[in-house]
């Protein structure tokens, strides 16, 4: 396994959303206090996407860059997530990434072919070891109300 270490916290944020955090950035992840999809919120599913795109479009980038590809301007991608219910899923993505600039097709090619190896697209075709633990902390007034019961 790799030394390399990605890590993420989750805590409970304002307006019932709930706030991801890794280094110095944040966003709200959630739905409307009223169950409705929130407008000022991501929701988990689209953050997956999100991180996909991004994998996506930065690697083409940093390719272009470290490969003297000069000609490409700018990349952008546009995806979809057909979502599943059995069990509840993303089932099917698709991206369309668009390159801007007058790139040949000896470097279209090139740029096609390393756009599927950004580390998000590896890890949704080798699916990760996912470990799933808990830990309890009582709250002091929840403490309190144990003890009551027990007497």
């Amino acid at each position: 396994m790799s030394q390399d270490v990605i890590t993420v916290k989750v805590t409970s944020g304002s307006n019932g959303y709930l706030r991801i955090r890794s280094r110095e950035a944040a966003t709200a992840v959630g739905r409307a206090p009223d169950g409705q999809n929130a407008q000022d919120a991501f929701r988990a599913g689209e953050l997956v996407l999100g991180a996909l795109a991004a994998c996506t479009a930065g690697t083409i980038r940093q390719y272009a860059k470290t490969h003297g590809i000069d000609a490409l301007e700018d990349v952008s991608v546009d995806v979809t997530g057909y979502e599943s219910s059995a069990p509840s899923r993303i089932a099917a993505i698709v991206l369309r990434v668009t390159l801007h600039g007058g790139i040949s097709a000896s470097e279209r090619t090139r740029l096609e072919r390393v756009a599927r190896h950004c580390k998000i697209h590896n890890t949704l075709l080798q699916a990760p070891e996912v470990e799933l633990a808990f830990d309890y902390r009582a709250t002091a007034a929840a403490v309190l109300v144990e003890q009551e019961l027990n007497t």
